[in-house]
C-alpha cells in the first residue's frame, strides 16, 4: 500500500508541478524546502513542531514558549505549509532555532530533512497524516505526537474508506492528542489504538497573541470611525453576501462602517475588484493614512497580522468561511475582545466550538446569506444583547483554556529522566 501511495503521489506531483510553477509563483521560493533541501544547520536531538498555517502557528505559540523553558538546550524548529504561516513563525526567532516548509511526503524528501534535523520528537498540530513521513520516523526511533487533532464530518467519511491502511499508519504515532471526546471516538473508529489516544483539548483556546500593535494613527482613526462591523476571514463568494447585507443595513444605520478582511493574502486584489464593481467609496488599509479617511465607509484589510487587534474596535463580527462550504474559521480572537459573533451554517472545522458558543448564548448562527443583515441589525439595535453575547464568549474562552499545559505535562517525565 505504501508503494501505491508513493507512486500515486509521484505521478500527481509530476502532472501538477508545471501548473503549480505558473499559477502559484509566490510558492517558488518554498520548493527547495519541500524537496528536503532545508537551509538549516546540522542538528541533533531537535524538537520539531509542525503547524500548517497562521491559525496553527498561533495555537502552538505558548507551547513553543513552554518547550523552550523545559528544554533550554535542545534545538527547537518549526515547519509550516503556507508562506503566511512561515512569516508568522519567523517572528518567534527569539525562542526557536529556525523555520522551514514541511517536505513533500516522498521518502527521499523526508529522509533529507530528518538527516539534517535528527529530531528526538516531532509534534504535529492538527490531523496531518503523512504515511511515508511517519514510517521513516518509526524506523529511526523518532517519537511523533499529534496535538489539536480533529476529525471533521467530511474527513471521517473519507478515512473510513481506507480504515485498514490507517490502522497500520496510526501505529507510527507515539500519542494522538485530540481536541474533544467526539474526535477521540472518531479516530479510534478509523483504526487508532485507544491506548495511544487522549484528549488534550483545543490549544487555540490558549492562543494569547493579540496581533500586531496597531500604529497610533490607525488606532485613532478606528476609535472615531464608529460603529464598525468586521467581516473576518472571508472566502470567495462571501464578500458579495457581506456587501449586500451592508447596503441593506446602511438604509437604517447610515453611519455604519465595514471592514472586510479576506482570509488569504492572495485574494486582496480580487476583493478590490469586487469593491470597484460594487462600491463607489472605499479604502485599502495599506494606503492609510495617505488616502482620505473620509473617502468611504468600507475598509479593505490588505495587511497580515492586524486583524486580531482590530477586533477591539468592532461593534459586531461576522466570521467567514461559514456562509460557503469551507468549514468556518476560528472565532476565538473575537471572543477574546468580548465581541458579539455571527457565523453561518458551515462550521464543520470548528464543530464542537460552534456548538458550545450557540448553547451558551455566545454567538448567533445563521443559515443563509439572507439572514446576515438581520443578525447584524439585531446586534446594532440591541447593544445590551450584543454585550451579553460578547461577555459569554469571553467566559467560554477562559473556561476552556489549559490544553497547552496538558501537552507540556506529557513531556515532564521525559525531561526529568534526562
Amino acid at each position: 500500500m505504501y508503494f501505491l501511495y508513493t507512486l500515486a503521489l509521484t505521478v500527481g506531483l509530476l502532472l501538477i508541478f508545471p501548473y503549480y510553477l505558473v499559477r502559484f509563483r509566490k510558492y517558488l521560493p518554498t520548493v527547495p524546502d519541500r524537496f528536503g533541501f532545508v537551509k538549516l544547520p546540522q542538528m541533533q536531538d531537535s524538537i520539531w513542531v509542525h503547524a500548517v498555517s497562521v491559525g496553527e502557528v498561533k495555537a502552538v505559540e505558548r507551547l513553543l514558549e513552554g518547550l523552550r523553558q523545559q528544554f533550554p538546550d535542545k534545538p527547537l524548529v518549526v515547519s509550516t505549509v503556507t508562506p503566511a504561516g512561515q512569516e508568522l513563525a519567523r517572528e518567534r526567532i527569539d525562542i526557536i532555532h529556525g523555520t522551514f516548509y514541511f517536505p513533500i511526503d516522498l521518502p527521499w524528501c523526508v529522509r533529507q530533512v530528518l538527516d539534517r534535523l535528527r529530531p528526538e520528537i516531532v509534534i504535529i498540530a492538527e490531523t496531518e497524516i503523512w504515511p511515508n513521513f511517519l514510517r521513516e520516523c518509526r524506523i529511526r526511533g523518532i517519537r511523533v505526537m499529534m496535538i489539536n487533532g480533529r476529525i471533521s464530518d467530511k474527513s471521517f467519511t473519507r478515512y473510513r474508506l481506507v480504515r485498514r491502511w490507517l490502522d497500520r499508519v496510526f501505529k507510527d504515532y507515539t500519542i494522538m492528542g485530540m481536541q474533544s471526546e467526539t474526535d477521540r471516538q472518531r479516530i479510534e473508529a478509523i483504526g487508532a489504538d485507544p491506548q495511544k489516544v487522549t484528549v488534550f483539548g483545543n490549544l487555540k483556546y490558549d492562543a494569547v497573541a493579540l496581533g500586531k500593535p496597531l500604529d497610533a494613527g490607525l488606532a485613532k482613526f478606528l476609535s472615531t470611525w464608529q460603529p464598525i462591523w468586521i467581516a473576518a476571514s472571508t472566502m470567495p463568494g462571501e464578500e458579495e453576501f457581506v456587501l449586500d447585507a451592508f447596503a441593506q443595513l446602511c438604509e437604517t444605520h447610515p453611519r455604519l462602517n465595514l471592514i472586510i478582511a479576506p482570509r488569504h493574502a492572495d485574494r486582496f486584489d480580487a476583493v478590490e475588484r469586487i469593491l470597484e464593481r460594487r462600491v463607489q467609496r472605499w479604502m485599502r488599509r495599506s494606503q492609510l493614512p495617505h488616502s482620505d479617511h473620509r473617502s468611504g465607509n468600507i475598509l479593505l484589510l490588505d495587511t497580515i497580522g492586524e486583524l486580531a487587534a482590530l477586533f477591539h474596535y468592532a461593534t459586531a463580527v461576522f466570521v467567514g468561511g461559514s456562509l460557503v462550504a469551507k468549514g468556518g474559521h476560528n472565532i476565538l480572537e473575537a471572543a477574546r475582545h468580548r465581541k458579539p459573533i455571527v457565523f453561518g451554517p458551515h462550521m464543520e472545522n470548528f464543530r464542537d466550538m460552534a456548538r458550545l458558543f450557540i448553547e451558551e448564548n455566545a454567538a448567533i448562527q445563521i443559515q443563509n446569506a439572507a439572514q446576515l443583515a438581520p443578525a447584524i441589525e439585531q446586534l446594532l439595535v440591541h447593544p445590551e444583547r450584543a454585550s451579553e453575547f460578547g461577555n459569554n464568549a469571553h467566559a467560554i474562552l477562559l473556561e476552556h483554556r489549559g490544553a497547552t499545559d496538558r501537552v507540556l505535562q506529557f513531556f515532564q517525565p521525559v525531561g526529568a529522566g534526562r
